[in-house]
Parts: structure tokens; C-alpha cells; sequence
């Protein structure tokens, strides 16, 4: 009978015929061609998305971070909290608008002055007054 193995991070990625992955170092053959054809630029619609399901898979992002002793202690889940925080800057950006990455929360729509609530350009200045 074979030993089952050490979870341990920073181990290769293995591809598996098919099932679900045991962990995020599995991956099926169906989400290696999407990798690939995405990689090759002929992904269509399916395949984008599956593959950015299996980037996301790979860093982890559903995980926990802490790892007991027994799976790698600190070292391992320094490893994996650095892998995990690279797969949710990735969902970040996937899942939020450009606008408010880029620093303006509601997508240049402000008209007002947040602070005194009179309009950024004096338009209609004279009715603010009132």
C-alpha cells in the first residue's frame, strides 16, 4: 500500500485523467487545454473561463492559509499565503470595475464636492446656495 504523500506547496503540479482535484496541486486535462489554448490565443469563450478557474484553483484562493506542523508549519504556510495572496490580487482585478481599481469609486459620475456639497464645476452653483 503506498503512503499517501506530505502536502507540501511548493511541489509540482500534477494532471490528472479525470475527477475532481484533491488539491490545488491537481489539475484535470480538460483545464491544461484551456491553459494551453488560451496560451496559444484560439480559447474560446468556455475554455477563458475554465482556465482562469484553474489559475485561480492553483494559487489557492479558497484555501486556508495556516498549515499544521505535519503539512509544513510556518514555512509552509508563508509559502502558501504568498501563493494565495498572488491568486486574489488576479481575482481582484477579474472582479472589480476598472474605474474603482483606478482610484475613482464611482467611475467619474461626481458632480459634487463630497465635503461641501456644492457641484465641482458651478454648474447650478446659484441653487446650492439655497
Amino acid at each position: 500500500m503506498l503512503a499517501e504523500r506530505r502536502y507540501l506547496p511548493w511541489l509540482p503540479v500534477t494532471v490528472i485523467d479525470h475527477g475532481q482535484p484533491a488539491t490545488h496541486l491537481e489539475l484535470r486535462k480538460s483545464d491544461v487545454a484551456a491553459l494551453q489554448a488560451v496560451n496559444a490565443g484560439i480559447a474560446n469563450e468556455g475554455q477563458q473561463k475554465q482556465a482562469i478557474a484553474a489559475i485561480l484553483h492553483m494559487a489557492a484562493v479558497n484555501d486556508l492559509e495556516f498549515l499544521p506542523d505535519e503539512h509544513g508549519g510556518d514555512r509552509g504556510s508563508t509559502f502558501k499565503g504568498g501563493m494565495r495572496h498572488v491568486g486574489l490580487q488576479l481575482r481582484k482585478l477579474l472582479t472589480h470595475s476598472l474605474d474603482l481599481l483606478a482610484g475613482d469609486p464611482d467611475g467619474g459620475r461626481s458632480q459634487h464636492d463630497r465635503r461641501t456639497g456644492k457641484p465641482a464645476d458651478q454648474r447650478n452653483a446659484d441653487r446650492s446656495k439655497q
